[in-house]
């Protein structure tokens, strides 16, 4: 301990930044030394609290005095970054609990078990007012008030001019427009749950001239409109509790979209991002949607769920994403791009094709080989299958080599890098075979194979005629690849 108290300040607390504040607590009982570096820590992680010292509502209370004094003690001394994980006891848990401890004692008409429901939530705010108070920079918050209230979140700490990163799980509680007079440093920003008032976006667009990151996560709003001059990366995860999404970022780079919907004619997305480089965008696709200019898109990511015939609206996303270099596709999205006689998409920029499927089943594979075709300079391949629990095996086995050779595909010549995981059948197999003997600039495959079906796979592929230059590696593996 002598050792460690001699250690300049700046180390010690990047040193103690890793402690949980129990575990920072019992650091500073240890010496006057230690009691200052305690005090003065600048990265508190309110996290990690046993669940005996949150078994009773007295004993929670004991908690919050000790932290109160904590904040006391510790006076105006900087706080760098604040981490919370804080979830109010709901009445009907703690009875359980309280009769499971002690079967002889009746705790129904016990007034400790919800008169401090309320008091929890607001006493977690004064940490956070505390925070703000000694100039926090970073707060990552999940405070959970419990569902028979609704708070709503304090509007202020936005306005926090030291604070550049604010985390917030919102669980229940309403978060209301800040002040339009103050502008905010924030440069990362993730919402998650809550309801989230239409004016907050245009506040955000009006008055974070910082921000650089913004992640929301299943918050409930009407419509969505993103505005900033800024914003580098926008990440959102959501159901259909909105019907309009617009964004118009002239530096954003990378759009992580996770939107599931009910009925497509309801829903619009209106996207301008002429600077943007990664999209991904999984879940349904909508009837109105403007993805805009993406002329410099290097990598996409479309892992959708059409339903029934969406072939015309698939193919124009996917012609939409013409300059794109790096692609990943799933199984539903190749299948809903073929259509008999049809032409594929015009992917000719694509070098790099990864696709997540469940098995090379029959009626996949002449959805496969179309896209193939609008692929002629793929250099790069990685198929993933992961079958489902009721995947039949009786149709995987209906292509062989002979089938893929007759297909002329242009990108064979082209291939140097393959990774294949094979499930059950043989479909997998007999591509595989056909890149091995016809690819003849193949450098490199990695050939994944379930436990129970490696020894066969080698013996099959071990037959086969193979490109001299081409390094070929067997691994076994369960693990899905993506």
């Amino acid at each position: 301990m002598d050792g460690f108290s001699n250690l300049p300040d700046q180390v010690a607390h990047c040193i103690l930044s890793f402690l949980t504040i129990t575990d920072l607590t019992r650091f500073g009982c240890a010496s006057k030394r230690c009691r200052e570096l305690y005090l003065s820590a600048p990265s508190l992680n309110f996290d990690g609290f046993s669940i005996a010292n949150q078994s009773t509502c007295m004993k929670r209370q004991r908690l919050f005095n000790c932290f109160d004094r904590f904040f006391f003690c510790r006076g105006d001394n900087k706080i760098q970054s604040f981490r919370v994980r804080w979830f109010s006891h709901v009445a009907e848990d703690r009875v359980m609990y309280l009769s499971n401890t002690d079967e002889d004692t009746d705790y129904s008409n016990d007034s400790d078990i919800t008169t401090c429901f309320c008091e929890e939530h607001f006493r977690v705010m004064s940490w956070v007012h505390n925070a703000v108070r000694c100039n926090v920079e970073e707060l990552d918050l999940d405070i959970s008030p419990g569902s028979e209230i609704a708070p709503k979140f304090p509007s202020h700490v936005f306005l926090c001019a030291s604070l550049t990163s604010l985390s917030v799980d919102l669980g229940c509680t309403s978060l209301t427009v800040p002040s339009f007079t103050f502008s905010s440093n924030l440069k990362y920003l993730e919402l998650t749950s809550g309801l989230v008032k239409d004016g907050f976006f245009k506040w955000i667009s009006s008055c974070c001239k910082c921000i650089e990151d913004l992640v929301l996560q299943e918050v409930a709003a009407n419509n969505i409109t993103i505005e900033s001059s800024s914003l580098k990366t926008f990440s959102f995860v959501n159901d259909d509790s909105f019907d309009v999404l617009n964004i118009s970022c002239e530096k954003l780079e990378s759009l992580i979209m996770e939107w599931i919907i009910q009925s497509p004619s309801k829903y619009s997305l209106n996207n301008f991002a002429p600077r943007l480089k990664y999209f991904s965008w999984k879940g349904n696709l909508m009837n109105h949607r403007n993805l805009g200019n993406l002329d410099i898109l290097e990598e996409a990511e479309i892992l959708k769920k059409p339903k029934g015939d969406e072939f015309e609206n698939v193919f124009e996303v996917l012609c939409s994403l013409s300059r794109d270099k790096v692609l990943t596709l799933n199984e539903e999205t190749v299948k809903a791009l073929f259509r008999e006689g049809s032409m594929p998409p015009p992917l000719n920029n694509v070098c790099s094709l990864g696709l997540r499927i469940g098995n090379v089943v029959d009626e996949l594979v002449p959805a496969m080989v179309s896209l193939f075709r609008g692929m002629p300079n793929l250099c790069n391949m990685l198929i993933n299958t992961k079958p489902p629990l009721d995947d039949p095996k009786s149709n995987t086995s209906g292509y062989n080599i002979g089938y893929w050779k007759m297909q002329n595909l242009a990108f064979i010549n082209q291939l140097k890098d393959v990774t294949v995981k094979l499930s059950d059948g043989s479909n997998g197999v007999e591509l595989v075979r056909h890149m091995l003997e016809c690819a003849q600039n193949l450098e490199k495959m990695l050939i994944i194979c379930l436990p129970q079906n490696l020894d066969d796979n080698m013996r099959r592929l071990d037959e086969s005629k193979k490109i001299p230059c081409a390094t070929v590696l067997f691994k076994e593996s369960r693990d899905f690849l993506l």
